[in-house]
């Protein structure tokens, strides 16, 4: 391999390293801000918003009996208290399962939209930064396999590529069995929030690894059976050139006893 060849593969190498890592950060927080992967954090979150300001089971309570009066003509409650201001709309199938029922649906109500950046007052959108999040995923992923197929053509031995690409995309997934460790290094108080969004890191760890010795048994496999090819391909030589020799010993032999 020219040294030309072989810093272009040391770059590409090292490149689809930064990638792979990129790439599980990304995914990792792509699968963490799943809605029904934070909820319990932002149901935990809202109690507490709210609980500052009103006392929620006591505001339903208060009005719980209006609302199945107000239900037995309407389809829906609008829920509203002094200075709180959201407004919550109540579908009276909801009233008719009891106070909790819509304790709990006020709740998951706010949940999504702060969730959702319908909030005043929370400039943070969990759901817009999922998706610009997945979108750079994909990005990196697309990259990715560029730079895989560059690899694959810069090594003399194919399999080769395989071998390298997943040796990288499993070490690129060992930070990730435990970054909680990390975070409880980060002498900041905000470090502790750090955890919620990387909540799925270890299922990412896990698929990440899978995929990577999947890869890498590839190009074991591959260069296995190269060997073996070329091992096949050498004894067959042998047994032609034998034959070869048989053959003309052979021709010597008839021509001779012609003579």
């Amino acid at each position: 391999m020219g040294i030309f060849r072989g810093g272009l593969l040391v770059v590409a190498s090292v490149l689809l390293f930064v990638v792979f890592l990129t790439g599980n950060v990304l995914w990792t927080l792509d699968k963490s801000l799943d809605y029904e992967t934070i909820k319990p954090e932002l149901v935990s979150a809202v109690k507490e918003a709210i609980g500052e300001q009103i006392d929620l089971n006591e505001t339903v309570g208060g009005e719980f009996e209006m609302m199945k009066t107000y239900c037995v003509d309407n389809s829906e409650y609008v829920l509203s208290y002094g200075d709180f201001e959201e407004v919550f709309e109540i579908e009276c199938e909801v009233v008719a399962q009891g106070q909790d029922a819509v304790v709990e649906y006020v709740l998951e109500d706010f949940v999504g939209k702060v969730y959702n950046g319908q909030v005043e007052g929370i400039n943070f959108n969990f759901a817009e930064l999922k998706n610009s999040i997945n979108s750079y995923f994909y990005y990196a992923l697309i990259v990715a396999l560029v730079l895989f197929v560059l690899i694959f053509f810069l090594a003399e031995i194919k399999s080769n590529s395989f071998i390298l690409t997943g040796s990288l995309l499993v070490i690129s997934s060992l930070p990730f069995v435990k970054i909680e460790k990390f975070f409880s290094f980060i002498p900041f108080e905000f470090a502790e929030y750090l955890v919620i969004f990387f909540s799925k890191a270890y299922s990412i760890f896990l698929t990440s690894l899978i995929v990577g010795l999947i890869i890498l048994g590839v190009g074991i496999v591959m260069k296995f059976f190269g060997v073996g090819f070329k091992l096949f391909g050498f004894f067959n030589k042998m047994k032609s050139k034998g034959k070869v020799k048989t053959v003309v010993v052979k021709e010597k032999v008839v021509s001779g006893k012609n003579k």
